[in-house]
């Protein structure tokens, strides 16, 4: 790619069978958008007649053309559960040009009724509107029909805290057990899964008795790799509660990794799995790992911490993450006042 006296960019594409043409655009992001619309146009075996083209047969090769090796493998295993579980099965069979808004917005209300939350219906979107957005690029489609779907609200169980008789419960169900540890991390630190099996003792500082939070860990095939945080919010320092303190320090250190599984080799995600399920089926409610994270954001809020030093604690990117949480308990606050002003007005009698 270069840029031309007259201030465009221009780049070379090579197509199938060795011809190559030129794209040019003001920005280099206009030029990547128009090279992989050209390579999406003449890839082998699109359908020139857009009135035949299903939806399952563009989305394919709209797959392998854009998207096919080009993100990260959760990105990848998102769009993959997108497409084959949820769009395939339901407008797959369509006419691509026949796809309008309301087959769009039928779709995500019949996951909504099913109970799959607010990020499994954004993973579909984001599937059907890469693919339409391409459509529209190459021709085939005047418009859209995902541009404009609303979400579906279900209730967030994930996003639910533990009572402080739950968090007794559990802490009693997990005592001298391998998920204890876990447990207390997710709990009183608020580390993600990923960052649980990511944890090495090198992370620890002594001296300010902190974590440094530093990889994550991601699963491709069960088999972990790390990898950076998600974004720069990711990477933090967080202080570790005396008493979950003594437990690190008493701890025998037989691996480099503070979690790790019987062989003392980092988790998979089976192990993951199996270390919490024992203690799932010993209390009386259901639980995840994000559910013990949650439950620390709500503690950071009861106990009087600034919104904007748990966006920082919790390792999120954007404060309106962190506001979402804080929507919730915010609700739990009006419960609680309203109850305590039920008898304002017999009081202010007497």
């Amino acid at each position: 790619m270069k840029k031309r006296p007259d201030g465009r960019y221009q780049a070379k594409i090579t197509l199938p069978g060795g011809k190559t043409k030129f794209v040019y655009g003001r920005t280099i992001r206009e030029v990547n958008e128009k090279k992989e619309a050209l390579k999406m146009q003449y890839a082998p075996g699109v359908v020139p007649d857009s009135s035949k083209i299903t939806l399952q047969e563009w989305a394919e090769k709209w797959w392998k053309t854009v998207k096919e090796g080009k993100t990260g493998n959760s990105s990848q295993e998102g769009y993959l559960l997108a497409l084959n579980k949820y769009i395939f099965p339901a407008l797959g069979n369509m006419k691509l040009k026949d796809v309008r808004p309301i087959h769009v917005q039928n779709l995500i209300n019949q996951m909504g009724e099913q109970g799959k939350s607010k990020s499994l219906q954004r993973q579909v979107l984001v599937a059907l509107n890469g693919m339409f957005k391409y459509a529209v690029r190459n021709g085939l489609i005047s418009g859209n029909p995902a541009q404009y779907t609303e979400y579906y609200e279900v209730p967030a169980n994930e996003r639910q805290a533990l009572t402080p008789a739950q968090v007794a419960e559990l802490l009693e169900a997990c005592k001298g057990t391998r998920a204890e540890l876990a447990i207390h991390l997710a709990l009183y630190c608020g580390l993600r899964r990923g960052e649980i099996v990511a944890l090495k003792w090198s992370d620890l500082d002594e001296n300010t008795r902190t974590i440094h939070v530093k990889k994550a860990v991601e699963f491709v095939n069960n088999q972990p790799k790390e990898k950076s945080p998600k974004s720069k919010a990711g990477e933090r320092i967080i202080p570790v509660p005396p008493h979950l303190w003594d437990m690190l320090q008493s701890q025998p250190k037989k691996s480099m990794f503070v979690i790790p599984s019987a062989q003392g080799t980092q988790m998979t995600k089976t192990a993951v799995r199996r270390l919490l399920e024992p203690i799932q089926k010993k209390v009386s409610f259901y639980f995840t790992w994000h559910m013990l994270r949650h439950t620390y954001a709500t503690t950071l809020d009861k106990i009087g911490i600034p919104p904007k030093t748990c966006q920082y604690l919790l390792g999120h990117a954007d404060l309106s993450t962190t506001k979402d949480i804080y929507t919730h308990i915010q609700d739990e606050h009006i419960t609680q006042a309203a109850r305590q002003i039920q008898n304002i007005y017999h009081l202010s009698k007497s």
